[in-house]
Parts: structure tokens; sequence; C-alpha cells
């Protein structure tokens, strides 16, 4: 018997439930949902490129401020950030929408400042420890950006897709 009775109050429920729901979605109640947010403003070309300027400048004066980054490992690090300089601009401009465009304002946005940054950040004994891995990233960074601005001279497009998988790889 209370077997019974629980069953009968159970199929109430579920009815009155189902009820409910058909009243409101009739009468045009809706559950609120999470508020959409807007998309990100989309950037001009111009002010990506005062942001990537703006990181490198601050790059450029902490490596210029810390004495114990050797004159060799400032020169790389100042020879990539010139080659940003001249082949992130002619990359956007010619090539806006291609994978390697991307690839190379992310090094200029973001991996060379936080490989010098993390690197900067060690104390002594850990720099001495991580200098060869250091070196290794710079001399990388170094022939993408001169492979770059190969491409980018000679037009070479077929290269383009090759060279941003092999970055999106490599540093991200």
């Amino acid at each position: 018997m209370t077997i019974i009775i629980a069953v009968t109050l159970f199929l109430a429920a579920v009815i009155t439930f189902g009820l409910v729901m058909k009243k409101f979605r009739d009468s045009g109640i809706k559950v609120p949902q999470a508020p959409v947010a807007p998309p990100a403003p989309v950037k001009s070309p111009e002010e990506e490129f005062t942001e990537i300027l703006d990181v490198l400048l601050k790059l450029n004066l902490m490596i210029r401020k810390d004495r114990d980054v050797s004159e060799e490992m400032i020169l790389k690090i100042e020879e990539i950030i010139d080659d940003l300089k001249t082949i992130i601009p002619a990359m956007m401009e010619r090539y806006p929408g291609e994978s390697l465009t991307y690839e190379i304002k992310k090094i200029g946005l973001s991996h060379l400042y936080k490989t010098v940054k993390e690197f900067l950040d060690l104390s002594g004994e850990s720099r001495e420890k991580q200098l060869d891995n250091f070196k290794t990233t710079i001399q990388s960074l170094q022939d993408v950006t001169h492979r770059s601005r190969d491409i980018i001279e000679s037009n070479e497009t077929a290269e383009f897709k090759t060279m941003a998988h092999f970055l999106a790889g490599k540093f991200s």
C-alpha cells in the first residue's frame, strides 16, 4: 500500500511539473540566459603594430638596464627586435591573413619578451645553468626572423605555411 501511495505521489509530481513547464512555454516566459559577451574590438593594423613596438621597446630597455646580460646577447636580441620592426609591417600589409604573419606578430608581441623576461628573472646561479638554453632559443628566434625577412624579400608565399607550422609547434 505504501508503494502505491509513493508511486501515485511521484506521478502526480511529474505531471504537475510537466503542466507547469508547458504553461511557461505557452506564456512565453523564458529562462534567463547568460549575457553574451560582446566580441573583442578588432584592432587596426596600426594599433596592433604600435602595441608590438611598445613591447619591443620595453624589452630593449629591460635588457639594457640589466648589467648581467652580455653585450653579445644584447646585440642578438636587438637584431631580432630590428628584424621584427622591419618584417611585421610588411607582412601585415602584404599578407594580412596568413598564418606566418600571425606567428611573427606573436613572437613580437609575446614570445620574445616572455623568453627574455623569464631568463632575466632568474638568479645569477640559475642564469648560468640556463644560459645555453637561452642562447639556443635566442638563436632560433634570430634564425626565424632572418628567414622571414628572406621570405618577404623573395615573395616566397609557398614557404608561408611550412614556416608557420614550424613556428606554431616550436614557440606556442
